[in-house]
C-alpha cells in the first residue's frame, strides 16, 4: 500500500485509555510493517471523520461505525495478540494484507 493509513483509537473520553490503546496499535501496526498514522481522541470528536480503522472499546462499535472503513472493538488493551488478530482481519478487509 503505497499510503498510509488512516488510525484512530478512541475512548469515552480520549485520554488515559485511548493514548493506552493507540500506542499499542502503534506496536502491532509496525510488527505488521503497515505504515500506518495513528491518533488518539474521544468518541464524541470522531463526527464527521472518516478513517481506514477505528479502534474502539467494543461496546462502543455501534457508536462509530460511521467514522471508519472499518470499526475494531477490543476488550482488553493491554492482550497485544488479541489486537493482532482483530488488526489483522480489519487490514485483510481493507485489501492491505493477505487471507
Amino acid at each position: 500500500m503505497a499510503n498510509k493509513l488512516k488510525v484512530v483509537a478512541a475512548c469515552g473520553v480520549g485520554m488515559g485509555s485511548s493514548l493506552i490503546l493507540k500506542m499499542n496499535v502503534e506496536d502491532v501496526l509496525k510488527e505488521l510493517d503497515v505504515p500506518a498514522t495513528v491518533e488518539h481522541s474521544d468518541i464524541g470528536s470522531l463526527v464527521g471523520s472518516n478513517y481506514d480503522i477505528v479502534v474502539v472499546q467494543t461496546f462502543y462499535a455501534d457508536q462509530v461505525k460511521n467514522y471508519g472503513k472499518v470499526v475494531v472493538g477490543v476488550d482488553d488493551f493491554f492482550n497485544k495478540e488479541k489486537l493482532k488478530e482483530k488488526l489483522q482481519e480489519a487490514l485483510k478487509i481493507l485489501g492491505v494484507i493477505e487471507e
